[in-house]
């Protein structure tokens, strides 16, 4: 595919195998991008929860 082609062409275009090793390393590079996610939520503030349960905290008194 050179830059002039229409990559919506390709659409219905039977898919190609990949090697084995491609699939392996971009499957652990999906693995440790979604680890990397979960780490920073835990050390991450959920903004939206903070101020729903201050809101919450606050009708109450």
């Amino acid at each position: 595919m050179n830059n002039m082609d229409n990559p919506f062409e390709y659409i219905n275009k039977p898919l190609k195998d990949v090697p084995e090793e491609l699939k392996d390393r971009v499957m652990k590079d999906v693995a440790y991008a979604k680890l990397l996610m979960d780490i920073a939520s835990l050390f991450s503030l959920n903004v939206g929860s903070v101020i729903e349960r201050t809101i919450n905290e606050r009708k109450k008194k």
